[in-house]
């Protein structure tokens, strides 16, 4: 089970502030590029779902992902999403 958090802040003072009482957690940043994919009429995001392919560029390893979410449910300000995801080669 993977675990997302997203903030959203308000301001670019707020996002110093976190990034800076985070700092002595940091591991590792992850260097990737994603692409989101739609019809021309907005077919998927009309229908809350999300195509996405990220592609992984760190030194070590090089992957590209293709992920689907859909049927997104928001209670009480936490997020829920089916995803499926697949590694695929590149």
């Amino acid at each position: 089970m993977v675990v997302e958090v997203k903030l959203r802040l308000p301001d670019s003072n707020t996002y110093k502030t976190l990034t800076s009482l985070l700092a002595p957690f940091h591991v590792r940043t992850h260097n990737q590029h994603n692409n989101f994919f739609n019809g021309g009429a907005g077919e998927l995001y009309g229908h809350r779902t999300v195509l996405r392919i990220r592609f992984y560029t760190d030194q070590s390893a090089r992957k590209c992902v293709i992920c689907l979410k859909a049927k997104d449910v928001l209670i009480n300000g936490v997020s829920r999403v089916e995803e499926d995801e697949e590694e695929i080669d590149f």
